[in-house]
This record gives structure tokens, sequence and C-alpha cells, in this order.
């Protein structure tokens, strides 16, 4: 997770905190004490008790998803028909002139819970939902015959400052949604700043490397094939043109994803030996690291160099031993188109190079440090 997304997610989680707090407080120091002091106002008592004990649970639920970082999602429509269907049976079991009274307890809980139920949720779902709780209520009024100016405004005053507080908080808890998305928009856009310019000077600077490697593999032949200094009918241009051919095309795949970059490269130079008439034998053997681009550069360079320069035949050899990488050309190359002895290159490549009895072996490892 980003910077960004903990962000939104620290502020969105420290919202329903408080949502969950404010809701347990209310019903556990406010509505339970209010319930217990006006039971006698119910036909069945325990239809008050098991009110509180429904709506302490989907409250004590809903902090079990808080702590899971859990939202209610599609499971708050079927949570809002129970909280709905409480409040219908606690009208109906509440003597008349206790419906607006502290007994009736899902007068001023049942829209607590709704917040709950909808953070996260679009506003117009939570205001839909405690429009219907506060029609539902009205219409028990109604039915019960309580329809004096008394009643009425002792509704409506109890309505307007539970309500308005209700919907106080999930218009905070949009608005902190909000400002979480902006804050996580603003922290992503700067983070994209800060890394956008060590990224272009990397881009140009590997341009630039890649651009200096053309010139001095390709302008040198050109110039001479140019000038007629290097005859393209000689058979040194000829080698000297496939290998910086390869070594081009090594260059221009070394950003592609090509899964085995050494393996796709040595084809490209046993093609090139076979389309002049040498007859190439090729085998890979064993499980083996895949090379960084260098490293492949280097192998393919000492090795193609006794490949390129066979006249009839060569045998190639790719092969994973231990931890090392191993090319190994066999061919009939001359002596002069090789450089004998061992070596041992910068990357942790070495060559070693034997002639003798009109054959050429070349051999190229590389193992990754451990």
């Amino acid at each position: 997770m980003s910077d960004a997304d903990d962000l939104s997610a620290q502020l969105l989680r420290g919202m329903r905190i408080a949502q969950t707090v404010i809701v347990l407080v209310i019903l556990a120091g406010l509505n339970t004490p209010n319930l217990v002091a006006g039971l006698g106002g119910y036909r069945a008592p325990w239809v008050g008790l098991a009110a509180i004990g429904t709506f302490v649970a989907i409250a004590v639920t809903d902090a079990v998803l808080v702590a899971r970082h859990r939202l209610w999602g599609r499971a708050r429509w079927p949570a809002v028909v129970v909280v709905l269907a409480v409040t219908v049976a606690v009208g109906l079991a509440l003597q008349p002139t206790e419906l607006t009274g502290p007994a009736h307890v899902t007068l001023g809980s049942a829209g607590w819970l709704a917040v709950l139920l909808f953070t996260g949720a679009p506003l117009r779902e939570l205001v839909a939902v405690l429009g219907v709780h506060l029609l539902i209520v009205l219409t028990l009024l109604v039915a019960a015959g309580r329809t004096d100016g008394l009643t009425l405004v002792a509704f409506g005053t109890t309505a307007v400052a539970v309500t308005s507080f209700q919907l106080a908080v999930g218009l905070a808890g949009a608005a902190l949604r909000s400002v979480a998305a902006q804050a996580t928009a603003a922290a992503q856009e700067r983070a994209r700043t800060v890394t956008a310019a060590p990224v272009a000077a990397a881009v140009h600077a590997d341009r630039e490397a890649r651009y200096a490697e053309l010139r001095a593999v390709a302008l040198p032949l050109l110039r001479g094939i140019g000038d007629g200094s290097r005859p393209p009918a000689d058979a040194d241009v000829q080698r000297e043109a496939a290998l910086g051919a390869a070594r081009l095309r090594r260059m221009f795949a070394e950003g592609g994803d090509v899964a085995d970059p050494l393996a796709a490269e040595l084809a490209t130079l046993i093609d090139i030996a076979e389309q002049r008439g040498v007859e190439v034998t090729y085998s890979e053997r064993g499980p083996r690291a895949i090379p960084p681009p260098d490293v492949c550069g280097a192998l393919l360079d000492e090795a193609g160099a006794g490949l390129l320069g066979a006249e009839r035949t060569a045998r190639v050899t790719l092969s994973g031993v231990d931890r090392a990488v191993v090319l190994s050309v066999v061919s009939d190359a001359a002596a002069d188109r090789v450089t004998p002895g061992e070596r041992h290159l910068a990357d942790g490549s070495r060559i070693t190079t034997v002639v003798g009895d009109g054959r050429t072996w070349v051999e190229a490892r590389w193992a990754p440090r451990r």
C-alpha cells in the first residue's frame, strides 16, 4: 500500500471508529436506561428488550467490520429491513401515549444505525432511509390517533433534532471521504512529479549510451565501405558486419520482453552463420540463469567471434553448469579470428579460447554473484 492509500485508509478508518463509538454510547448510555425506565409503557415489554438487543447486535457487527477493514456492502439492505421492522414492532407494542416518549428507543437510534450501515454509500441512500424511518413513525402516530398539535410538535422537534445530527455525521463522513480522495490524488501527483525528473534523466542517459554504442559499432564500418577501404566482398568485412549487426539487434532488444535474450540472440548468430553456408550443430543443456543485458553482450561477442569465423562447421552448446551459464563454440575458425588464452572480464565472465589441430574452441562462462 502506498503512503497516499495509507493516508486515505487511516482517515476513513478513524471516521468509522468515531461513528461506531457514538452509536454504542447512545444505545448503552441513553436508550437502554430510557427503555428500562419506560418498560411499563409497552404492551409486551419483551419487544422493547428484543429491539435494543437487535440494535446492539447490529452495532457490534459494525464494530467487527471496522476492525477487519470491511464495509457492509450489499448486506446493508437486509440489515436496514431489520431496523425498519423493529421500528414497526416497537411502535405497535407501545401504548399510544408513549410513541413520542423516551421509551420509544427506535425513534432516536434507528437513524444512527442507518449512519453505520451506509458508511461508504452515496449520501442520498442514507437520506432516503432516514426519511422512510420518520414516515413509519408518523404513520404509527396517525394510526394510533395521536394527531394532536402537542404530539406532532413533540415528534417534529425530536425528529429535527436527532435527524439533523445524524445527517451532519453522514455529511461529515462524505466530506471526509472527499478529502481523503483529494489527499490521495495530491500525494500520487506529488510522487509522480518527484519521480518524473530522475526517470527522464535515466531514459536520456540510456538513449545517449545507446547512440554512442551505435556510433562506435556502425560508423567506422560504414565509413570504410563508403570510402572503399573496406570492400563489402571481403570475408573479414562480412564477419565484422555480421557481428556488428548482432550487437545492434541486441542493443535495441535489451528493453524488450524476450524471455531468454541470450538464446534469442544466439539463434540469430547461428542463422547468420548458416546463411554463409556453415553447418551448425546447436544444443541446450540444463536449467540456467538469465544473465543481465551487459553480460549477454559480452558472452555473445566472445563466442560469436568463433561462430562467425567458422568456414564450414561449428558446434554450439548453451548449458547450465551448477549455477553458471556456459556458452561453448567449437568451429574451424582460423586462429587469427580469436584471441587464445584465458581472460576475465569486468562483469565476472571468464573467456577461455583454445586453438589447435585446425579447430578453435571458445568457452564463455558466467555465474551470478552469491
